[in-house]
């Protein structure tokens, strides 16, 4: 497949990359193909813009903080360009400090770049699984 001919990836498979491979795995080599070179980070009260080198700078130095990170998808919903995630969180920080942490994120994806996200501040505890859906996968 020639670059020209290269799959984009589905605004899903964006945003699962973005967790899996570049938080979980550590892998800042995938900043400049998973994230547009202007991205618009959303949180309560701002709004900020970010290059490629800001957004480098963010995750570099959150993986530096933390020697041990690991995210989880708990739900995820997508509509068009948009992906909600609920995610749960385990770090241990350099200090030796261990947290367990869950939030919900809203991702813009364009063209196969995350272009907008919009993120709460994280909570302390980890989302439960759904009694929902326990109770639709139980045998009858």
């Amino acid at each position: 497949m020639t670059t020209a001919q290269a799959k984009v990836r589905t605004p899903r498979e964006v945003v699962d990359t973005y967790i899996y491979q570049l938080y979980n795995k550590r892998d800042l080599s995938l900043v400049r193909e998973l994230i547009a070179p202007e991205t618009w980070r959303h949180k309560p009260g701002a709004v900020d813009k970010l290059n490629h080198e800001q957004s480098m700078k963010r995750l570099s130095d959150l993986l530096d903080l933390c020697p041990e990170i690991r995210f989880d998808n708990e739900v995820t919903v997508c509509e068009g360009d948009k992906v909600v995630i609920a995610w749960n969180g385990w770090t241990t920080q350099t200090n030796g400090k261990t947290y367990q942490l869950a939030g919900i994120e809203i991702f813009r994806v364009r063209d196969g770049q995350i272009v907008e996200i919009w993120n709460s501040r994280e909570a302390a505890g980890l989302w439960q699984p759904s009694p929902i859906e326990a109770m639709e996968r139980a045998p009858t």
